[in-house]
């Protein structure tokens, strides 16, 4: 997920060749047929797409869709957790735990994947599709869990955790929906926090790749027989420039955030999605996944694109994903046979100094820190050992020769092909420029010249983390970059400086032509004084960042923590509750959003509140506990002032000895337990917490009389058992 980086108590914030003719204009309204409406005049394609990946992203579980085993080894336990999965008169299920922890039964809806893992996925109350926690490894036939090589996690996933199988981490509607079913209509309700999801086709469809089908069907449906005519409603890829054509699949291939819904093949791409960079750790910083990431950003990477033009559709048919292999063949051989259409290269020894191996041997090595899923690196890059030996990065001929070193490898690979000292400063500069270290603003402000957009919107962005003039001005002199990532990240760096000319540079794109780059530098402008037409650019753009925001993403909590954050630095403590409030109805468990809201009652003086938030904030991240303990200070002073015009009263010295408590400074809190006790014998919350307090200590006597008098004058018998438990586990606690 998207970091957030919370503060004190202010945040801080592929058809081969070159592009051909203009693309066909997508005249129709968007319409949408479904796949089935394709059948009957384009049987040739509709047959090789139905034995597609693309037809199989998600489908509806029967005999033929399920590749799990349901009937023989159908139970997986792992770390604690079972989950048995069975059939039932047609209908799956897997049993496991819920939410809390008890067993149930799921009925399974739906099945995503079909080629390497296979995902089921059952719908929950507030119509939330939700993976469940088994999955099936298909090449391995066998069930696994998936910290076991899709998730980055030491341990088991805890119902606590974002990612635990029912809560938003594993939720279909916000984190899978674009890329399993077609045209998906997401259908959030802010107000309830209930989805209302709808598709077209559970399938990657005709139209996800050539557009809205309904005014070329009704088209071809008036037409006499035997009548030429020109239907320019779709879009044909061969018409498409190598960019757009890429960005069709890059709609699911990418590692990406949603803007805008509605794209259709040649629409602006920006407009509806932004790319994540090199500034992610999700990558080494050679662009290498470091995890499950998609081939987009590896291959715009790629000099086959940048120079070449290749496209996906070079490589891959769309229809059944990939070149046809004769009999008998090897991938590596297949591809090599796409490769010479290009490269006219003796693929041999001569070229390779090895017998044996083919172009993605040592091009498009797999790539192994992604485990259970065969991804191959798209950057389609010559490999690189001396990265490896000075930055970690893996590299083909280390992986195949697990039995060298990478300084071995670097040592051949100088002899047999020379230096590669470029390639070797371009990751420099990402890993420098990641920490902030200004030898890294040389390198950082050369790849702004790069011919990848991915480099040089990388460079962009790390090159705010430089303390340097010269950093600003690059970042200035990128605003006119023609790639509309780059230019976004580039206000990104600008508005880290906050100079006045460089919010002057940046208010320049306020009507840039791209969605993309008018609301990031209207979120980053916001509270800025901007007078005549630039304050009304302000005011527009400002409004469509806020539409995005309130509807598109409002399922989006690390959006909504920004749009809180945001409205703090503005000074709008009611819109930053608003916001904070939301990312807590769709994660209840997002520190960021406690954070805020203990922020929020600080500053307006509420700070028994405030103290309950950063408490919650602090439980789920270690790191907020120096803002939690501030706000107990803060607290005491409020209550010690009172005591100048009035005299304290037991509810004043139960607040008291919270403060004490949550600082753990255990005996001041007893004293001031006692007092409230002195103050009203019959107040029960002192009694309460004194018991919780003494047990913690160790004082077993004090702990068990407190606990006696709170079961005489509590009224709650729930509430006397929930203390015994806390009690009981406070004791079992080392030193406890």
């Amino acid at each position: 997920m998207r970091a957030v980086i919370p503060g004190f108590f202010l945040f801080v914030v592929m058809v081969c060749g070159c592009a051909k003719d203009a693309p066909q204009p997508v005249t129709s309204k968007a319409i949408y047929t479904g796949a089935e409406a394709c059948a009957t005049c384009h049987q040739e394609a509709y047959k090789e797409w139905q034995g597609s990946l693309h037809r199989r992203s998600m489908q509806v579980p029967s005999v033929e869709t399920v590749r799990g085993d349901f009937t023989q080894n159908n139970t997986y336990t792992y770390r604690g957790m079972t989950s048995r999965m069975f059939v039932r008169d047609g209908t799956y299920f897997m049993e496991t735990d819920g939410a809390d922890g008890t067993r149930e039964v799921y009925p399974i809806e739906y099945a995503i994947g079909d080629r390497d893992t296979q995902w089921y996925l059952t719908t929950l109350e507030g119509g939330r599709i939700q993976v469940l926690p088994a999955y099936w490894d298909v090449r391995e036939q066998t069930w696994f869990d998936p910290v076991e090589g899709l998730f980055d996690h030491p341990q088991g996933f805890a119902p606590g955790d974002v990612n635990y199988w029912t809560n938003f981490g594993r939720n279909w509607n916000f984190q899978c929906h674009d890329c399993h079913a077609s045209q998906i209509e997401k259908n959030y309700d802010p107000e309830t926090g209930a989805y209302a999801t709808r598709w077209t086709d559970l399938s990657i469809n005709c139209e996800t790749c050539h557009g809205s089908g309904g005014q070329h069907v009704a088209f071809w449906k008036a037409l006499p027989d035997q009548v030429p005519a020109r239907d320019t409603t779709l879009v044909n890829l061969r018409f498409l420039s190598s960019e757009q054509s890429v960005e069709v699949c890059a709609q699911c291939h990418a590692h990406k955030r949603i803007i805008g819904e509605g794209y259709q093949p040649g629409d602006p791409f920006y407009d509806f999605y932004e790319l994540e960079v090199l500034d992610s750790e999700k990558f080494w910083a050679d662009g290498r996944y470091r995890e499950l990431n998609y081939n987009t950003l590896a291959f715009l990477m790629s000099s086959c694109y940048t120079v070449g033009h290749l496209t996906c559709a070079g490589c891959h048919d769309s229809h059944h994903l990939g070149p046809v292999r004769a009999e008998g063949e090897t991938r590596a051989a297949t591809y090599d046979r796409v490769c010479l259409n290009c490269h006219r290269v003796d693929v041999g020894e001569q070229h390779s100094n090895h017998e044996t191996v083919g172009c993605v041997d040592c091009h498009m090595p797999p790539v192994e820190e992604v485990k259970r899923i065969g991804i191959y690196d798209h950057r389609i890059l010559s490999p690189v050992p001396e990265n490896t030996v000075r930055f970690g990065i893996p590299n083909a001929c280390t992986e195949c020769h697990s039995d060298q070193t990478p300084n071995w490898a670097a040592s051949w690979v100088k002899t047999w092909w020379g230096s590669q000292a470029d390639e070797v400063a371009q990751a420099e500069a990402i890993v420098l420029g990641r920490v902030g270290d200004p030898k890294a603003l040389d390198g950082l402000v050369a790849l702004l010249k790069d011919q990848s957009m991915v480099l040089r919107a990388s460079a962009a962005v790390l090159l705010g983390r430089q303390a340097d003039e010269r950093a600003e001005k690059a970042l200035i002199d990128a605003l006119d970059d023609p790639h509309p990532m780059v230019r976004t990240r580039a206000v990104e760096g600008l508005m880290v400086y906050g100079s006045d000319v460089g919010i002057e540079a940046v208010a320049e794109r306020l009507d840039d032509p791209s969605r993309l780059v008018r609301i990031r530098a209207a979120s980053m402008l916001e509270g800025v004084n901007l007078s005549g037409d630039r304050g009304n650019k302000l005011s527009e753009a400002l409004t469509e960042y806020r539409t995005i925001v309130t509807d598109l993403l409002a399922d989006d909590p690390e959006a909504q923590v920004q749009v809180g954050i945001e409205a703090l630095q503005q000074g709008d403590d009611r819109a930053g509750e608003i916001a904070f409030r939301q990312a807590l109805k769709v994660w209840p468990g997002m520190a960021d959003a406690y954070a805020g809201l203990g922020t929020v009652f600080v500053r307006n003086r509420q700070f028994s509140e405030a103290v309950k938030m950063w408490r919650e904030a602090a439980a789920r991240d270690s790191t907020l506990v120096a803002p939690l303990h501030h706000a107990c200070e803060l607290w005491e002073a409020d209550i010690r002032k009172g005591f100048r015009t009035r005299p304290g009263t037991a509810r004043d010295y139960t607040d008291l000895g919270d403060t004490y408590t949550l600082r753990d400074s255990l005996d001041v809190a007893i004293y001031w337990y006692r007092k409230a006790i002195e103050s009203d014998p019959n107040y029960a919350v002192p009694y309460h917490n004194l018991a919780l307090v003494c047990a913690e200590a160790g004082r077993e006597v004090e702990a068990e009389a407190a606990l006696d008098r709170y079961r005489q004058i509590a009224r709650d018998a729930n509430a006397v058992r929930e203390l015994e438990v806390l009690i009981r586990e406070r004791r079992k606690r080392p030193g406890g």
